[in-house]
């Protein structure tokens, strides 16, 4: 009998007609530890997002449109795909509306939903008479997981760069909450506690976070966590903090004595466990200060990420001189081979750390998936003529890095340079331009689209999300995404990568890093600009002679240029001279 099968016969035997499986842990993280990986079991599908509905009579996974061709490839027999526009979660349910009858009862687990989406999903299905409850029901039923890895414990270390001393944060954090009456905010996103604390763990692959949920009032800070997790070093720097450590299991106590002090929740980023948890306090919803702060990056905090990105162009630009020289001496590397081959060039530095996601290597028809991830055995030779996306980031002592750059294999078609040169322009749009304070990422979501409309095209991601400081590489609250409402400020570090994709033939998407800088102050108000951070040029092989905005293109590349080749090999060096040739 398989997961599927085992799945309704619990739902049967526990009187449930569907359960739904989000893609989550009990800190809401965006990409969960293997322990977590349970929608992935049952369904076969492993990108990172995505909701699975398994009823008694059928099972569905809705997913963006990153992942429709991938979910195809990938999805077990008897599970449906359902195409989201939207909500991946909102759409789901709406399925389980239009089949499940009224009395029906739905499961899901309380720790791995937000207050916020459990309380809107429990409402519409109220409407029609169907029951929402929260229920972990395959605790009970280990026979459908039965090989689940055992929860990750990592080891916390302090930053050894950490750019902002953890005591002035959590200085900021409570004057913030003194200004809006409150008396304690818990913590439970496992980024806002490891920036918070200026802590590190690898509980999660390129994520460096641990398990720990976090109270901050206005005379204490608690953090939660397994004692076994800190060493002597670690418990110091707490100490050096004001931060006491505890046990997971004192939460509860310790939410309790809260009984009559107003507490701030993230509605959107605490489970419906852990707000039930806290009733007790006058519990006030709103957005966590912390994610607005970390995501306004200090001086300190972006001088060191120049310095993480100029150590990434290094090795980029030695990892590319060497595939192109392995290319021209008529090696026909696979994917993977270039992925461990970039690997190791980025390890050579002593401050590397890991990567900063899986690294997306995909050649012709395989970069028209958004988020393909190449497989030994079954990943493409690099051969022939055609486009090789690599996107890719790392994780540096002194920073986070995301990039992503097309290389020419052969000799690519017109049409194909030509998509490039749509998708270049729309990153370019992005770099350096400038807009009042106050300007939302949707606002200037359209300026990288501009190329790309006027030919008729489009992709279905966002352009630009938020970068961690030695931290997640997806970041909120900020984005640039027509869904993204939240104004730019100053500090931000957000990705510019604009795609086009033909399903079938090949894909494109050209990324930089940018940060929010001033930009000034006119007789129409303060403007801010947008600043590039990467440095590696963009490689002009892949782009028509005719590139239409060039001249912006040339000054990106020189200054690329000029950053890296005092620190290059001579081999390193050809290779720039080549990319970076002026059109």
């Amino acid at each position: 009998m398989d997961a599927l099968q085992l799945t309704r016969k619990a739902l049967r035997s526990e009187a449930f007609d569907a359960v739904i499986v989000p893609t989550a842990d009990p800190y809401l993280s965006e990409y969960v530890a293997p322990s977590w990986a349970l929608r992935a079991h049952l369904s076969g599908f492993e990108g990172s997002a995505g909701v699975l509905c398994v009823a008694t009579d059928f099972a569905v996974l809705a997913v963006d449109s990153r992942y429709w061709v991938q979910a195809e490839k990938t999805l077990f027999d008897g599970v449906e795909l359902l195409r989201a526009e939207r909500d991946p979660l909102k759409e789901a349910t709406a399925r389980l509306l239009k089949t499940l009858p009224a009395g029906a009862r739905v499961a899901i687990d309380a720790r791995l939903v937000s207050h916020e989406a459990f309380e809107e999903i429990s409402s519409v299905l109220a409407g029609v008479g169907i029951e929402l409850l929260g229920s972990d029901l395959f605790a009970g039923h280990p026979e459908i997981w039965p090989d689940r890895p055992s929860p990750v414990v990592s080891a916390v270390r302090p930053m050894k760069r950490p750019g902002v001393d953890a005591r002035v944060k959590l200085a900021v954090l409570r004057q913030t909450l003194a200004s809006e009456a409150t008396d304690a905010v818990l913590l439970t996103s496992l980024d806002d506690i490891a920036w918070l604390t200026n802590l590190r763990g690898r509980d999660v692959p390129c994520n460096p976070v641990f398990g720990a949920a976090m109270l901050v009032c206005a005379d204490r800070a608690e953090l939660f966590s397994e004692g076994v997790r800190f060493d002597e070093t670690a418990r110091a720097a707490l100490a050096a903090s004001g931060i006491d450590l505890r046990e997971p299991e004192a939460l509860g106590t310790a939410l309790e004595a809260l009984e009559g002090t107003t507490l701030l929740l993230d509605p959107r980023r605490t489970s419906r466990a852990y707000a039930r948890a806290a009733e007790r306090a006058r519990v006030r919803y709103g957005a966590s200060p912390v994610a607005a702060m970390k995501s306004h990056k200090s001086p300190a905090e972006l001088e060191l990420i120049r310095e993480a990105m100029l150590k990434d162009g290094i090795a980029l630009a030695e990892f590319y001189a060497e595939l192109e020289e392995r290319l021209d001496a008529g090696e026909r590397p696979t994917e993977c081979d270039v992925v461990e081959m970039l690997h190791a060039w980025r390890a050579k530095d002593p401050e590397f750390l890991e990567e900063s996601f899986e690294t997306i290597c995909a050649f012709g028809p395989n970069a028209a998936l958004p988020h393909y991830q190449p497989h030994r055995g079954e990943d493409a030779r690099i051969e022939g003529n055609g486009l090789l996306l690599i996107d890719s980031g790392a994780q540096y002592e002194c920073g986070t890095t995301d990039i992503t750059r097309m290389t020419a294999v052969g000799e690519p078609s017109a049409a194909m340079k030509a998509d490039v040169a749509l998708v270049t322009a729309g990153m370019l749009r992005l770099l350096g331009c400038r807009f009042p304070e106050g300007t939302k990422g949707s606002q200037i979501d359209a300026l990288a689209r501009y190329d790309l409309w006027q030919a008729g095209c489009d992709f279905g991601h966002g352009t630009g999300h938020g970068v961690g400081y030695v931290l997640n590489v997806h970041e909120g609250p900020c984005g640039i995404s027509p869904r993204v409402s939240e104004p730019l400020a100053l500090g931000n570090v957000i990705s510019d990568e604009p795609g086009l994709y033909r399903p079938g033939h090949w894909g494109v998407r050209v990324e930089n890093l940018i940060a929010v800088v001033e930009g000034g102050t006119t007789p129409f108000g303060r403007f801010l600009r947008t600043e590039p951070l990467t440095c590696l040029p963009v490689d002009v092989r892949t782009l028509p002679k005719d590139f239409p905005m060039r001249e912006a293109l040339n000054r990106f590349n020189a200054a690329c240029a000029r950053r890296l080749r005092p620190h290059l090999s001579e081999r390193a060096r050809r290779w720039l001279s080549r990319a970076a040739k002026p059109l």
